[in-house]
């Protein structure tokens, strides 16, 4: 009797949930496909940009169109420099590689469309005078396995060591020229060599003031605020020495016996970009989307494309590298 109720209850539950679904139809403008141009530039490559169509929220496309006709030319310092040559998937690619100081800015011709203008200017490199360490242990042991095949249909897990985490604390000390209202982003990258095989990790703990990361124990988890790129600017230290404040986790592997044919490394690279005013508000507003939650604010994301939408943005580097 009870497994009958349960039955009908199921099917009323179904009958009326299903009787409250409406497709809501789509009573807006479509918009047309807006050119897009993304350029990121730095002393370290040669100029180049990627040129495509928007897509509408709504649409069925998986792949955005790639513009593959558009003349974009070059301008250093006001002067046409080059046009730069088309190569594949959008890209378009020049021989000039610039250098500090340069202003730098496209203009972009597509047959059928609007021109498209977009400018930035390449900052003075950032000066790292030194950086201040200390490690510690965190107690924390993770297991190294293989993979061992036993037969054709059976395989195991044999553990061949442990990588003990370790917390190594970092200051360091630049200095900022105090000009101007400057951004920068700070990138860390452990790399392990192990044989052949290298692993990438980009992980770090930003917990300085300029960051703006903070955790106010008030409320939700949703009252932490991330600073997802890393970026800040000289408002607390303008042309000032300072020193930043960061931690990487990182772990110390110990091989049992029988197990050292492959012994690792880790190099850990501190990069500290100086980037421009647009690629700082382009990142600043690219953090602010939340993908994960139905209720999320939408976020405009920041565009310097006169005539488009995109960025084009440029970084210098001061870059320090160490192995642990």
């Amino acid at each position: 009797m009870n497994s009958i109720k349960t039955y009908i209850t199921f099917i009323f539950l179904t009958v009326v949930f299903t009787s409250c679904q409406k497709v809501i139809e789509f009573n807006g403008k479509i918009t047309e496909p807006i050119v897009t141009v993304n350029s990121l530039l730095s002393p370290d490559s040669i100029v180049s940009t990627q040129i495509s169509l928007s897509r509408f929220f709504l649409s069925n496309d998986t792949v955005y169109s790639m513009i593959d006709n558009a003349q974009t030319n070059l301008f250093v310092n006001g002067t046409l420099k080059e046009t730069l040559s088309y190569k594949s998937n959008g890209v378009y690619v020049g021989t000039y590689k610039p250098v500090a100081g340069d202003s730098l800015s496209f203009q972009i011709k597509i047959p059928g469309k609007n021109d498209v203008t977009c400018a930035t200017s390449l900052k003075s490199t950032p000066v790292i005078s030194s950086i201040d360490t200390n490690t510690i242990a965190t107690q924390k042991k993770t297991p190294i396995t293989i993979t061992k095949i036993i037969d054709p249909t059976h395989i195991r897990l044999d553990t061949i060591g442990y990588g003990f985490e370790h917390k190594m604390s970092c200051v360091l000390h630049f200095t900022d020229d105090g000009a101007e209202r400057n951004y920068y982003r700070l990138v860390v990258t452990t790399k392990t060599t192990m044989g052949t095989k290298k692993s990438y990790s980009y992980s770090v703990n930003f917990d300085d003031v300029v960051s703006g990361n903070t955790n106010n124990n008030i409320g939700p988890p949703t009252s932490l605020v991330s600073n997802k790129y890393n970026i800040f600017d000289n408002e607390l230290f303008k042309g000032k020495q300072y020193g930043l404040k960061f931690s990487i986790l990182y772990n110390n592997n110990v091989f049992l016996p029988g197990n050292t044919k492959n012994p690792n490394t880790q190099e850990i690279t501190i990069n500290l970009q100086r980037i421009s005013h647009s690629y700082y508000h382009y990142l600043q507003t690219r953090a602010g989307i939340k993908t994960n939650t139905f209720f999320a604010e939408p976020v405009q994301v920041y565009t310097n494309i006169d005539g488009g939408i995109g960025i084009m943005g440029s970084y210098t580097n001061s870059v320090m590298k160490f192995t642990l």
